[in-house]
């Protein structure tokens, strides 16, 4: 588990994309399914200076059984405090330009965009966010609909990149009586490049659970994100230290340490059974002598 410390701490920039096949030339690459459009790869880490231009594609598939008329734009995206729920806008700059904006893809037949970015000179070091956007109109028994497809575009200009952060608030359930202690934490990133953090958790005593890592999540610059996780319980009941906390993919730590108290359901019912067989005992007994024989109360019954 992690040492403890609780400090600022500088990123590393570098997040896992996720895995998506790339497609042919054709749709036998591409699943075989009706709802609309495909495009790939989902996500894209692009870094270039300032000065320079930046090529890259994205590839767009038509999964229907009828010719699609496919858009593509562009948009700036951020996130909201603390749920990190997208938000799109018009871009502020003219940085992206793509090489078309629409095409006529036959039914399961795939199409490569090409587009450039182009970093002003003087450009301050740094993280932009962009989205890549297919979209096209279905006709299904007279209903229109509009189907689309995103691709998230992470563009760093690279220079002096900074990606501190320092946890602005925490808070885990000090007594729990299931199978999981939960947490929270609040971190957020003060720095101009997004970071990718690991969170960890681990109880220390006795017949405790192994160590718990999550995946990983990523903070965005100036933004707050609550990040919730959990502690599987021990086996027994008592006071336990709990630790949790994040790592970044540099190693830097930030760590929380609190005194957790854990009852289990069976051990409230065991106190419940012990105490009304200690209660039927203690009655049973006023209900005698001294020397053991019943009470005339007892008797008259």
């Amino acid at each position: 588990m992690y040492t403890v410390a609780r400090t600022r701490i500088a990123y590393a920039l570098l997040l896992a994309a996720l895995f998506v096949p790339n497609l042919g030339s054709h749709a036998s690459a591409a699943p075989k399914n009706e709802n609309g459009l495909l495009i790939t790869p989902l996500r894209q880490y692009l870094k270039g200076d300032a000065g320079s231009a930046v090529p890259s594609t994205f590839t767009v598939a038509n999964l229907t059984n009828t010719p699609l008329t496919v858009a593509f734009s562009v948009k700036q995206f951020s996130v909201a405090d603390y749920t990190y729920d997208y938000t799109f806008a018009t871009p502020a700059d003219n940085w992206l330009s793509l090489s078309e904006q629409a095409a006529t893809l036959q039914p399961h037949q795939s199409h490569t965009v090409s587009y450039s970015i182009s970093i002003p000179k003087g450009s301050a070091p740094g993280s932009h966010y962009y989205t890549l956007f297919a979209s096209a109109k279905l006709t299904s028994q007279s209903v229109s609909s509009t189907v689309q497809a995103a691709d998230v575009l992470y563009l760093t200009v690279n220079g002096a990149l900074t990606s501190v952060s320092h946890l602005q608030a925490s808070s885990i359930k000090w007594i729990t009586f299931g199978s999981s202690i939960p947490f929270t934490l609040e971190p957020v990133n003060t720095g101009n490049a997004y970071s990718f953090v690991y969170v960890g958790s681990q109880l220390h005593g006795l017949f405790v659970r192994p160590p718990v890592t999550s995946v990983g999540h990523m903070l965005i610059p100036g933004k707050v994100r609550r990040i919730t996780g959990s502690i599987p319980s021990p086996v027994l009941p008592g006071v336990y230290d709990a630790q949790y906390g994040y790592k970044s993919d540099s190693g830097w730590i930030i760590q929380e340490s609190h005194l957790v108290v854990y009852i289990p359901p069976w051990f409230i019912a065991f106190l419940l059974a012990a105490f009304l067989v200690t209660g039927r005992f203690w009655r049973r007994r006023k209900r005698t002598n001294t020397d053991g024989t019943p009470t005339e109360a007892d008797t008259a019954t």
